[in-house]
């Protein structure tokens, strides 16, 4: 920067009103807020790392759709998941409703014998994959009237598994974050110069980017917030500059910025609650050196698991959160379908009270019966 002259820290190239680039610096895909005009021309925006923004996007995509987090702008998303038994499951209406994505038939040879597992949305589905069968001469008619006949049709309850890491080949993206809120906050090239090459996916992201599993995080917590993060610190004394990144309130990396700092104390963080959708304050320091960062990664696997309980308990509470908007949706909805009937003014009857009742039982009945 210069007086009141912004430069893309990529091409440093000057950013006028022409070329400037509204570049998110938390992805706008999974709910990021904080955006700016002074980091980024457009075609290196355009260039950049869009590979890894996708990926990320993706990873984080169950949370995102869940929460039905809000965006600066919409980006429509049909969430696949996968079930226990690996069909892949369409989620709709955030959540609330799953569908078999497409057919599947398994096949088992036991001696002599063979076993055919047919799951589909419907019996014309299940006719249609028997007819392949008998196409390829698999099975004969006969074998494939017995099993129509048996076929069942049964609510479709699906158990999901959802991910609990972010891949690797979404690490550029984390960096670009980090690099992102820096440059917003300070304009300071020469310190991220040589950082470019890793969010451009030519240097490995792990020598600068650090898994971290925190048994206490180091700030209050609401548990009703669901939030994104970014907190940078820089001390002389540990020569260390850094950025904890932090998504969904789950997952937390650390991304190394300088590892031979020398500049003034920095202590600066970023966060947004993405249930609320709103800015929130945390003020803390972690004082992390090079070598905690290293321990942590080297952490013999037994030692490692000791950490997995926190971060299942973190995504846990985002879980709840979502089931509590269900139930509140649901029951709001069951509210406006038994009064929705009648005009306004009129008295609520004991007859109106025992059929709200009935239909609020049913809806927490079904959920028991999902949730055994």
């Amino acid at each position: 920067m210069e007086g009141d002259k912004y430069y893309c820290y990529i091409c440093e190239s000057e950013l006028t009103e022409k070329n400037r680039s509204d570049e998110h610096i938390i992805l706008n895909a999974i709910g990021g807020h904080l955006h700016s005009y002074s980091i980024l021309c457009k075609k290196c925006n355009n260039d950049l790392g869009e590979k890894a923004d996708s990926r990320l996007a993706e990873d984080l995509s169950f949370y995102t759709d869940m929460l039905q987090v809000r965006k600066n702008r919409q980006n429509p998303h049909k969430q696949i998941m996968k079930d226990k038994d690996g069909h892949e499951v369409v989620v709709k209406d955030a959540g609330r409703h799953l569908e078999l994505r497409k057919p599947s038939i398994e096949i088992q040879k036991d001696g002599e014998s063979t076993h055919i597992n047919v799951t589909a949305r419907n019996k014309k589905e299940v006719s249609g994959l028997l007819r392949k069968l008998l196409n390829k001469g698999t099975i004969k008619q006969e074998d494939a009237d017995k099993i129509l006949a048996k076929s069942d049709i049964k609510e479709y309850k699906p158990v999901l598994r959802k991910g609990t890491v972010i891949s690797e080949g979404a690490f550029p993206s984390i960096i670009k974050s980090a690099v992102n809120y820096y440059m917003n906050c300070y304009h300071d090239l020469s310190t991220i110069k040589h950082l470019v090459p890793y969010i451009k996916g030519e240097e490995t992201p792990k020598d600068v980017l650090f898994l971290h599993l925190f048994k206490d995080l180091p700030y209050t917590t609401n548990s009703n917030e669901v939030t994104h993060m970014i907190h940078l610190e820089g001390h002389k004394e540990t020569k260390l500059l850094y950025a904890m990144m932090e998504y969904f309130s789950i997952y937390i990396y650390v991304v190394v910025l300088d590892s031979n700092y020398q500049g003034n104390e920095i202590n600066k963080t970023y966060a947004y609650d993405v249930v609320d959708g709103k800015e929130i304050k945390r003020n803390f320091l972690l004082r992390l050196t090079l070598k905690d960062l290293n321990d942590f990664r080297n952490l013999p696997h037994e030692e490692y698991l000791k950490y997995l309980p926190y971060i299942k308990s973190r995504a846990d509470n985002v879980m709840k959160i979502w089931e509590k908007r269900n139930d509140y949706d649901a029951i709001d909805s069951i509210i406006n379908e038994v009064f929705g009937k009648y005009s306004g003014g009129t008295l609520i009857t004991e007859e109106m009270i025992n059929e709200l009742s009935e239909k609020v039982s049913q809806y927490l009945v079904g959920k028991m019966e999902n949730n055994p």
